[in-house]
């Protein structure tokens, strides 16, 4: 059997650090040039998500144009997830909203990338700024939902 490739190593390093809830020093160009321009613009700006933060659709939204529900749509059909982290985009309630790989999925991605971060911030996306929240803000939403 062949040796995986540098770029394998890569990938799978960075998938695991990514599932492992660490942050992903490691970049790369994803192949989107057969995608619509505004599902380029939603991924890029998912992407740009810090881990230990999360974003709201309609954050997002205001950042790239469109509605939260346009952006719940390419979240949903996101061809590079954990990569590009759909599971950071969340609802204006900081409630889950919906995930491909089922909300406890989502969940334990968040969980796992905690950093008890306790301040919001903005992150810049082509000229504009991403609201973002700490993680905490949803887990603790969720503990008090189970109450």
């Amino acid at each position: 059997m062949d040796e995986p490739s540098a770029l394998a190593e890569r990938l799978i390093a960075m998938l695991k650090g990514i599932y492992d809830g660490k942050d992903s020093s490691q970049s790369f160009r994803l192949a989107t040039k057969h995608l619509p321009n505004y599902t380029r613009r939603v991924l890029e700006a998912t992407r740009s998500i810090p881990t230990g933060y999360v974003s709201s659709y309609g954050g997002v939204a205001k950042a790239v144009g469109g509605g939260p529900r346009a952006v719940g749509n390419v979240m949903a059909r996101n061809p590079f997830p954990p990569i590009v982290p759909c599971h950071r985009v969340v609802g204006s309630d900081l409630t889950l909203g919906g995930y491909g790989g089922g909300l406890d999925v989502k969940r334990s991605f968040l969980i796992r990338e905690r950093r008890g971060y306790t301040s919001e911030r903005e992150v810049p996306v082509n000229g504009k700024k991403l609201h973002v929240f700490p993680v905490e803000s949803v887990l603790r939403r969720l503990e008090k939902g189970k109450r």
